[in-house]
This record gives C-alpha cells, sequence and structure tokens, in this order.
C-alpha cells in the first residue's frame, strides 16, 4: 500500500510542479559537435554484432523469462557492464530480482484402451509455478547531479522454445535493441562522465507483460520525478514491411506526450549525428497496433515521465523462428547505437 501511496504522491506532484525535462530544458539548446562525430568514429559493428550472436544463439533456447536461458543472458549483460567499467545501479548488485508466475501445461494423461466410441482425447491440464526473474541494472555516475537520471531501457528476454523445442531466437526481438543498449554503453563509458546520471536497464520479462519495467516503478528503485528522460529501444535491426530495405527511417513514438522538449531534443540530435527519417506514424492515438503502450517505456510514462520508443517496425518474422542473427541490417545497429547514445549524453548534461 505504502508503495501505492508514493505513486499517487508523484502524479499529484506532477501535476503541481514542472517536469525535471522542462526545468533543465533551455534555449539555445547547444549541442557538442565534436563530441557527436568522436562518437560516430568509435561505433563497432564487430561489438555489435557478437552482442547479438551470443543472445540470439541456438543455445539460449529463446531466452524465457524464468528459465536458465534468461540467468545466462543476464550473466552475460553483467560481463559486459563490468567491462565498461559501470557498477551496478542498487546497493546489492546488478540483478533486480522479482516472481514470475507461470503457467505450465501437462502432458494428458495415456489413453486407456476401450471398444466404445473413440472419444475426444483430453486437453492438457495447466498449472503454475513461481520462479524468479532479473531484471539487470548498471548505471554511469553523474558529476554535478549524480541523483537526476537518464534511463536507457531495452528488454532482453524473448518467447523461448516452440513445443517441438525449436527456439525462437529473438534476433531482433530484442537481441537488437539489446545490443544497440550495450554499444551506446561502450560509447559512453569511452567519454568523461555526464552532469547526469545514465542508467542501463535491461528488462526482465517484457514478452509477459512488461513486468519487469512496472516491477521497477512498483519497487521504487528511483523516484521517478528525479528521471528527466526514459529512451526505450526495441526491434531496431531489420526493415518492416512497410519501408524498403535501405530506408534509413525509425519509429519515434510518444516523445512529445509529456512534453515537447523531449522531441524538440531528439530531432536536433538526430540531424547533428544520425539523419534518421523519424517517423510519428505510431504516435496517432487512435492507432490500432496501440504501440506506445506495448513496450517498457509505458511503465514510466504513464505516471507522466517524459519517455521516447524507438522501434524498427514489424516484420514477417515477428515472434517467428525466422528471427536470426543473418536477417539483421548492420548499419541501422550502427545508427541506432549512435543514436542512443548521444541522446543520452545531450540529456545527461542538460
Amino acid at each position: 500500500m505504502t508503495k501505492y501511496l508514493c505513486l499517487i504522491s508523484v502524479l499529484l506532484a506532477q501535476k503541481s510542479h514542472t517536469l525535471l525535462l522542462d526545468r533543465l530544458y533551455a534555449e539555445p539548446l547547444v549541442l557538442d559537435t565534436a563530441t557527436f562525430r568522436w562518437v560516430q568514429a568509435q561505433v563497432s559493428e564487430k561489438e555489435l554484432l557478437a552482442h547479438v550472436g551470443f543472445l540470439a544463439s541456438d543455445p539460449l533456447q529463446g531466452r524465457e523469462a524464468g528459465s536458465p536461458y534468461e540467468k545466462i543472458a543476464a550473466m552475460y549483460l553483467i560481463h559486459q557492464h563490468k567491462r565498461f567499467g559501470h557498477p551496478p545501479l542498487l546497493p546489492n548488485g546488478y540483478i533486480h530480482t522479482f516472481p514470475l508466475r507461470r503457467s505450465r501445461p501437462t502432458p494428458p494423461p495415456p489413453a486407456t484402451p476401450s471398444k466404445k466410441k473413440k472419444a475426444a482425447p483430453p486437453s492438457p491440464e495447466v498449472v503454475f509455478d513461481t520462479v524468479e526473474t532479473w531484471n539487470i541494472l548498471a548505471v554511469r555516475r553523474g558529476t554535478l547531479h549524480p541523483t537526476q537520471y537518464v534511463v536507457l531501457s531495452a528488454h532482453y528476454d524473448h518467447i523461448g522454445t516452440t513445443s517441438r523445442g525449436e527456439p525462437f531466437n529473438g534476433a531482433d526481438d530484442n537481441g537488437s535493441g539489446t545490443a544497440v543498449l550495450l554499444e551506446a554503453a561502450r560509447l559512453l563509458s569511452l567519454l568523461p562522465p555526464p552532469k547526469r546520471s545514465i542508467v542501463f536497464f535491461h528488462t526482465a520479462a517484457e514478452e509477459k507483460g512488461l513486468l519487469g519495467a512496472f516491477r521497477f516503478v512498483r519497487d521504487s528503485l528511483l523516484p521517478l520525478d528525479s528521471i528527466v528522460a526514459v529512451v526505450n529501444t526495441d526491434m531496431l535491426g531489420r526493415t518492416d514491411t512497410l519501408h524498403q530495405k535501405g530506408e534509413r527511417y525509425l519509429y519515434a513514438i510518444g516523445s512529445d506526450r509529456a512534453t515537447p522538449h523531449l522531441r524538440t531534443i531528439q530531432e536536433r540530435v538526430n540531424a547533428l549525428c544520425c539523419e534518421w527519417q523519424l517517423d510519428y506514424r505510431y504516435d496517432d492515438p487512435k492507432d490500432p497496433l496501440r504501440l506506445f503502450t506495448r513496450s517498457d517505456h509505458y511503465a514510466f510514462a504513464r505516471y507522466g515521465v517524459p519517455a521516447v520508443f524507438y522501434f524498427g517496425g514489424l516484420h514477417e518474422d515477428y515472434h517467428g523462428t525466422g528471427d536470426d542473427v543473418e536477417k539483421l541490417e548492420p548499419e541501422r545497429l550502427q545508427r541506432a547505437a549512435v543514436f542512443l547514445a548521444l541522446m543520452a549524453w545531450t540529456l545527461a548534461n542538460l
């Protein structure tokens, strides 16, 4: 009950106080051109493909939340952040643990021989169990305002295997977003510490209903009013069914829901570094796909925190067994990693 009262107090405070991003934003917005150019020169296709190649490999069996394979992926993420020199966000380490209740069908009982008319086979009985699943949280500490945060998020779980044991490798969903987040983290580790802290949030159980992100908010891991913005990445590595391969488009969803300043910043950063054709079609509140509510940023945005969701769109292998590494487009991953790193750098240095 106390946690829900805290959330209510945040909502009331946001109605009576200016958002942190709005307080920090000032014109003219001066961008660090030299740093932008340097970061563009440092991005590594090799790093990106190594990350997604590991996470979306057959041995990881689709990285289903709560499975041992999710834990292997999580330990890989922790190892990378240690390599980059990023400490854990939480006092007790990189892992934020929470319970996950799962349904598991059981095989039907064997049919008994009978001379009577053959009956329909019994349906499998569904049983439930509870397992542990892990959010992973690292941080690049700010120097001037370390208790103000820019949150970069991407879910690292996927949907496991088919009933026949064939893995849903999830190279694009969301091996791509996870690899982009890791590469952005590496690029940021090469720069001087920013004014404000940057949190690298690898969310668990997104495929179960954004559970890892909602648990972060429920457990009050950070005060919501201390978050400058949340920048979320999901499925960045392939061209969708609405575009031709090679088009330099990126869906930017929700950037002006809480404040127009987040969209202004992303357009200025994009114009200087990346030249994406930012596509806002999914911002339409009447859009039937309702994508704004379907990825991890929404756990924060529903409480008024400025948030944007960067997305490459849906394709024929979405939640299919054909979502494999060889279908990814490395140039999209590189451009996305630069964009994510420079959005974080700009927001953290307002």
